[in-house]
């Protein structure tokens, strides 16, 4: 399991990167074809119906994940439920299209919601698929699905805005994904349903499910709260400004924190009744996330501007404040998604669920504050409330888990020590360096910031020794994991 874990992670992360250059490309590419009005009334309709959304899965997919063993016939009754489900929410929205047009008063969101509504249908016949390759830890299957799919999606809404399509680009960028998805997870996963059975003991595992649900439900309304506001008072135009800040800055950080996910889930539940193992495990990826992230976030919010000028262009710059406000947020955001984890891992749904409400009103509330003042004040109120949230997590989520808040903290309190550090010398340089052509301060600024970064790092108690063992030690698990491949290979030729 280890080795598979190790081994997926790798993969996982090898497909991130992959991941990183399509959503940047995304960015660039139709940033410059489209106009902010376009992302604006995407946005405002998934705003919406991204809460409905939460519903399609019934935590299902990670009941299926986090369970210890789970049957043919238990797969096949989730697998019909979720196409009960999914279809119902498919028509719920579809016919929801001209509530959505009213209440933002723009008539150009009823036949978008319609479009869009489709997607309900894609997911539920994926769910269950895609969750047993991810319990299977077929994470290089999983990774392909994205990959590709996402390529689909992006290539597709090129031609359209190409063409003269305008926001339908975006339209059925979306929609071409969540077929795609659909079509490669049946390709990659052999199992087939069975009819669905009366007594397949999946009580439990709708509890978990609703509880997991529940926390999600809360957790996109209230991260979606401030698109629908901005919608709501304010206009598409804004809404588009603030969610193409809210997508660039999110672009470090997914590649690294979706990996972690989906390795880390299937890996802590195999190891929730074995607790030294389970916080070895869980501090080891805590620490590595934070290695790679920290610096990396905080060198966006200083070379903010230089950044969303080669992403998106000039006509995007008023998005520079929007976006250095919400750099806070994704500085903290991930350490709370792993902290998640382990209520998901260990059964806790109740726990989880309740965590879920306590996070979710206090951003919903910082949102009833901020929306005053535009689309900055939602940023500076997102950013409030996510360090808000993470102290509450400390001491809130680490209460009968096999890890403790003490050697969590010290998993991530290098990085961010060498992050602050770093950030300090690219303050100091930033006047100096922009005098430069631009490409010749962003190479300069990154070769800086990372130098001083592992220097920095090289000071601390240890940290040369960190540095190597978070280096190596992926590779060394994927050289043993060859290893015994060949081994095996052998034997079997013997």
């Amino acid at each position: 399991m280890k080795q598979r874990a190790i081994r997926g992670g790798i993969i996982t992360s090898a497909s991130q990167v992959i991941m990183f250059v399509l959503r940047l490309a995304s960015i660039m590419v139709l940033a410059r074809l489209l106009i902010p009005e376009h992302f604006g009334l995407i946005g405002m309709v998934t705003a919406l119906t991204v809460f409905i959304e939460r519903f399609e899965d019934l935590g299902l997919g990670d009941a299926v994940v986090q369970r210890k063993e789970i049957t043919h016939e238990q797969v096949s009754t989730l697998f019909w439920l979720n196409i009960i489900i999914c279809s119902f929410i498919a028509i719920l929205v579809a016919l929801s299209a001209k509530a959505i047009a009213w209440f933002y008063n723009d008539q150009r969101l009823i036949w978008i919601t319609v479009a869009l509504a489709s997607n309900f249908i894609f997911s539920g016949f994926s769910i269950q698929p895609m969750a047993l390759i991810r319990r299977r830890m077929r994470f290089d299957h999983f990774a392909f699905i994205r990959i590709i799919s996402t390529s689909v999606g992006l290539v597709v809404a090129i031609i359209l805005a190409l063409v003269g399509y305008g926001y339908w680009a975006l339209v059925w960028k979306e929609i071409s994904r969540s077929l795609s998805v659909t079509v490669l997870a049946w390709s990659f996963c052999h199992w087939r349903p069975s009819l669905p059975v009366r007594n397949a003991g999946i009580k439990s595992m709708l509890k978990f499910g609703g509880n997991v649900t529940g926390y999600n439900v809360l957790y996109y309304l209230s991260n979606n709260l401030d698109s629908i506001l901005l919608g709501k008072f304010f206009g598409a135009v804004p809404v588009g400004l603030y969610s193409r800040a809210r997508q660039l800055s999110a672009i470090p950080v997914t590649p690294l924190i979706e990996p972690m996910q989906y390795v880390s889930l299937p890996a802590l539940s195999a190891l929730q009744n074995e607790p030294i193992k389970y916080r070895k495990y869980f501090e080891k990826m805590l620490a590595i996330l934070s290695f790679l992230y920290m610096p990396i976030i905080v060198y966006i919010g200083i070379y903010s501007k230089p950044i969303i000028y080669i992403t998106l262009g000039s006509q995007w710059m008023d998005t520079v404040p929007i976006f250095r406000f919400l750099v806070f947020s994704v500085l903290v955001s991930p350490i709370v998604v792993m902290l998640g984890l382990i209520m998901v891992s260990t059964g806790q749904s109740g726990r989880y669920f309740f965590w879920g409400l306590f996070t979710s009103l206090s951003t919903i509330f910082a949102f009833a504050i901020g929306v005053r003042w535009g689309a900055i004040g939602l940023a500076v109120s997102w950013s409030v409330s996510s360090i808000a949230n993470l102290v509450f997590s400390l001491f809130f989520v680490f209460k009968g888990s096999p890890v403790g808040i003490t050697s969590a903290l010290a998993s991530i309190y290098k990085p961010a020590i060498a992050s602050i550090g770093t950030g300090v010398v690219l303050l100091l340089t930033y006047s100096y360096l922009s005098s430069f052509h631009i490409a010749i301060q962003m190479s300069l600024s990154v070769l800086l910031g990372s130098a001083f970064y592992l220097l920095i790092w090289m000071l601390l108690p240890g940290g040369y020794k960190n540095i190597i063992e978070y280096i190596s030690y992926p590779m060394s698990m994927l050289k043993r994991s060859k290893e015994r491949r060949q081994i095996k290979n052998d034997a079997e030729r013997c």
